[in-house]
C-alpha cells in the first residue's frame, strides 16, 4: 500500500514539474538604442518574433522586452550580452571571434545581404567616380568604416585605404570629405543621407564580400539558441522567413533601390570568416541569388 501511494505521489510530481516546464515562458531581452535612431532595425526585431513564433509549440510562450542602453555601440552591446546579465539576444555581423565568445544562431538573417555594398559619395566626389571603368579603380580611393565593424578588417585586409571612427561620426566626416567612399549594406543607405543634403548615393559601383548577419546569445544560453535556430529554420521551411525577406520595407526597398545585379563589384575576401559561416552561405538557401557568384574562401 505504502509502495502504491509512494508511486502515486512521485507520478503526480513528476506530472507537475513537465507540466511547470511545459506552460514556461521564455523571457528575451534585446537592446535598441534610443539616442542613436535606427529604423533598419525594425527588420530584426520582426525577425526575432517570428522566429520566436515559430518555434512556441516546442519550446513554449515567450515573452520580448525591449532594452534601452543609451551609448551603447555594437562593439560594447556584444560585451553586454556576453558579460552582463542584461539582454539575451543581439543580432550583428558576424567574425571568428564573435563566434568563439557568444552562442550563434547560424542562419544569416539577410542571406549574405551585409556583404552586398553600395558607396554614400560627397557630391562633389560624383564627376570623379562617373569617370571610371573598372569597378578595380575604386582602390585609389580612401574608405571610411567603424572601428569595431568586422568590415575595416576585411578592407584593410584587400588592401582598401580605410579611414575608421565611430559609426555615430561617420557621415559627418563624409559630409567633410574625410573620405571618398562609404561603403554601406544594401539596405543601409537610404535614410541615412536624407538629412544630409551634401551626400549621395552612388548608382554604379558596389563592394561584394561573404558575410552573414547572425543572431548571437550568451554562450552558456544554449536553450535560446536552439530555440532561434529552431524557429529560424521553421520559418525557411513553411516560406514565412522569404516572405518577410521579400516583402519587409527595409529589404524590399533596399533590392528595388539598390540595382546591385547591374553595377560594377570590386570582390574581397574575407579574413574574419569561419569555416562554417562560409559553409553556411555556399548554401543557396541561406544566400539572396545576386550573392552566389561572391562568395570567396577566405584565404
Amino acid at each position: 500500500m505504502r509502495i502504491g501511494l509512494t508511486l502515486i505521489l512521485l507520478a503526480l510530481l513528476t506530472f507537475s514539474l513537465v507540466s511547470k516546464s511545459c506552460y514556461a515562458t521564455d523571457s528575451v531581452r534585446y537592446n535598441v538604442s534610443h539616442t542613436f535612431s535606427d529604423p533598419k532595425q525594425r527588420y530584426y526585431i520582426d525577425l526575432l518574433r517570428l522566429a520566436l513564433e515559430k518555434s512556441v509549440p516546442e519550446y513554449g510562450a515567450y515573452t520580448l522586452l525591449e532594452k534601452t542602453f543609451e551609448d551603447a555601440p555594437q562593439a560594447r552591446t556584444l560585451e553586454l550580452l556576453a558579460n552582463a546579465d542584461l539582454i539575451d539576444v543581439h543580432w550583428s555581423m558576424t567574425s571568428i571571434t564573435r563566434e568563439h565568445k557568444l552562442g550563434t544562431v547560424y542562419i544569416p538573417l539577410l542571406k549574405g545581404m551585409m556583404g552586398a555594398r553600395v558607396f554614400i559619395i560627397h557630391k562633389d566626389f560624383q564627376v570623379t567616380l562617373n569617370a571610371q571603368t573598372h569597378a578595380s579603380a575604386l582602390l585609389n580611393y580612401r574608405f571610411g568604416s567603424g572601428h569595431d565593424w568586422p568590415d575595416s578588417q576585411i578592407y584593410t585586409y584587400n588592401n582598401l585605404k580605410t579611414e575608421t571612427a565611430g559609426a555615430q561620426n561617420l557621415l559627418n566626416m563624409a559630409a567633410q570629405k574625410r573620405f571618398d567612399l562609404f561603403p554601406r549594406a544594401l539596405h543601409e543607405p537610404w535614410t541615412e543621407v536624407t538629412d544630409y543634403p551634401s551626400l549621395r548615393i552612388d548608382e554604379q559601383f558596389g563592394l561584394c564580400y561573404p558575410s552573414a548577419m547572425y543572431f548571437f546569445v550568451k554562450k552558456s544560453n544554449h536553450r535560446l539558441r536552439k530555440r532561434l535556430t529552431h524557429g529560424l529554420h521553421a520559418a525557411m521551411h513553411d516560406g514565412s522567413f522569404d516572405a518577410l525577406f521579400n516583402a519587409h520595407p527595409i529589404t524590399k526597398d533596399a533590392i528595388q533601390k539598390g540595382n546591385f545585379t547591374k553595377r560594377k563589384l570590386l570582390k574581397l575576401r574575407n579574413p574574419t570568416m569561419s569555416i562554417r559561416t562560409r559553409d553556411t552561405l555556399n548554401a543557396k538557401r541561406y544566400t539572396w541569388a545576386p550573392l552566389h557568384n561572391c562568395v570567396r574562401p577566405t584565404l
